[in-house]
């Protein structure tokens, strides 16, 4: 059970099913699978948990036999979605600013993500990382909501000439990725390899360019109001194992560090180890876990040789996978890729 406090309004789900009704589905019978009341997107000020999301995007992407909605939800969600802020954020001097202060107040967009801004001397790094566990359909819903969102929010912005930038996500390349090449002159790039989230990658002059509604007194008024910016780490209230074992399981089989996990979340690795040991769980336990389960669900395809799923869990010798291997499952690779293969067989 996900006991998660972290919460995502309801305003941006509104919209998905608002274009769903438009579109002739019973959103009442969605709601009704979900399990949601539609009492709860009356208020504006309504939020979802984390299961209640799945189960929403579950019931959605059943009804209608789609896998592109999360594409489709992120088209619909301009900058004045975001309630305060989001006029804020229109108030940016120039697309630096937005980052910046988009970074500092997420919490209030998506709390099951967090964003990271970063500026270089050549550019801008923005990174959306998951802070809570969801199964990958989900995962993968809310990736392109918020990928396709800030294109079509920059888009906005600069109607008559759009930026170019690179947007990288952590997932396999969709069905529908023939809609995302109509999205030029933004480049999108798929990698089931990486560890979950999103990175949107910007040059100094998209980065400098000034915004067409920029007004700097009421970004002033929006952070005298919020006080004093609020710090939001991406820590995981429903348990860090099971946020770190996905985040592994996510990275399809690379070899992700500990120092990689952290990098990723913005803090440091003694935290990750701290917070693991209090539930009685190591890093390298959990890690040398997901790797044993790609290594058997990879030799069962067998469509891959055991030095090839060796190469790809990130073992230098396949010897030192077979012994590897041995330990956990009490036969080489070889003799478990035998067994498989019979039991496809019969």
């Amino acid at each position: 059970m996900n006991l998660s406090t972290k919460r995502v309004p309801v305003r941006y789900f509104s919209l998905m099913l608002g274009y769903l009704s438009a579109q002739g589905t019973d959103t009442a019978r969605l709601l009704a699978m979900a399990q949601i009341e539609p009492a709860r997107f009356e208020r504006g000020d309504g939020t979802l948990l984390p299961g209640e999301v799945d189960a929403l995007v579950v019931a959605a992407c059943r009804l209608t036999g789609r896998g592109d909605l999360g594409f489709d939800v992120g088209r619909m969600i301009k900058l004045n979605a975001h309630d305060e802020l989001g006029y804020a954020l229109l108030s940016c001097q120039n697309l630096d600013h937005l980052l910046r202060l988009a970074s500092r107040y997420y919490h209030f967009i998506n709390e099951l993500f967090t964003m990271r801004y970063r500026r270089g001397p050549g550019g801008g790094e923005s990174v959306f990382s998951p802070v809570v566990a969801m199964p990958p359909d989900t995962m993968r819903f809310a990736m392109e909501m918020i990928a396709v969102s800030v294109q079509a929010q920059f888009q906005l912005l600069f109607e008559s000439d759009p930026p170019a930038y690179d947007v990288r996500m952590a997932m396999p390349a969709p069905a529908h990725h023939a809609r995302y090449t109509r999205l030029l002159p933004v480049r999108f790039h798929f990698d089931e390899g990486a560890l979950p989230g999103i990175t949107i990658e910007m040059g100094s002059a998209v980065l400098d360019r000034p915004l067409p509604m920029a007004l700097p007194r009421v970004v002033e008024q929006f952070e005298e109001r919020m006080k004093t910016p609020r710090h939001h780490r991406p820590v995981p209230d429903a348990g860090w194992g099971e946020y770190v074992t996905m985040m592994l399981r996510e990275a399809h089989g690379q070899q992700v560090t500990l120092e990689d996990l952290a990098r990723r979340m913005n803090i440091s690795a003694r935290t990750i180890d701290r917070n693991l040991k209090k539930e009685h769980l190591q890093f390298r336990d959990l890690s040398q876990q997901v790797r044993f389960e790609s290594a058997r669900a990879m030799l069962a395809r067998g469509d891959a040789t055991v030095a090839q799923v060796a190469l790809q869990l990130g073992f230098s010798d396949p010897a030192n996978f077979g012994r590897a291997f041995r330990r956990q499952a009490g036969m080489t690779p070889g003799e478990f890729q035998q067994q498989a293969a019979a039991r496809r067989g019969a």
